[in-house]
């Protein structure tokens, strides 16, 4: 009884992680928004696929505690090295893709980011990331 109590406290979490993801948009409903609601005509767009609430938080977990983000960094540093330094950023999980984010950043030095735009499709504003901006002098968009 008292394993299936601990079973319930651990699933429930993912269940509702499960409610907080946002709608899961096609890659030319991707392309469109970002073309109308983000900075910039020409940009590169990286688009993170979500694999389901448990294996989400898991790589959430992975990101957060040892720095595994799958190549997402390089992949941004591929990006920025390149022209346009607009960035946008799409994942069907939220607090994936502020993960993601929040871990490239931590790896750039003050103000190393001055003149890269990041758009983040999918997602509302969030203190950390918008700190972390101003550290690194990029410009964050949200487009929920």
């Amino acid at each position: 009884m008292k394993s299936i109590k601990l079973l319930l406290v651990a699933l429930v979490p993912l269940v509702f992680q499960a409610c907080v993801a946002s709608k899961n948009l096609s890659h030319n409903d991707v392309v469109r928004t970002a073309l109308m609601k983000c900075p910039g005509p020409e940009m590169n767009i990286s688009m993170i696929p979500s694999r389901g609430p448990l294996a989400d938080a898991m790589a959430i977990s992975a990101i957060k505690t040892a720095g595994n983000d799958g190549g997402f960094s390089k992949e941004f540093a591929t990006f920025i090295k390149s022209e346009p330094k607009n960035v946008s950023v799409y994942c069907p999980n939220p607090d994936k893709l502020e993960a993601l984010i929040s871990h490239t950043l931590s790896l750039y030095q003050n103000n190393e980011l001055k003149g890269i735009s990041i758009c983040l499709i999918g997602m509302t504003n969030s203190q950390e990331l918008t700190t972390q901006a101003a550290r690194t002098g990029a410009i964050l968009t949200f487009v929920p």
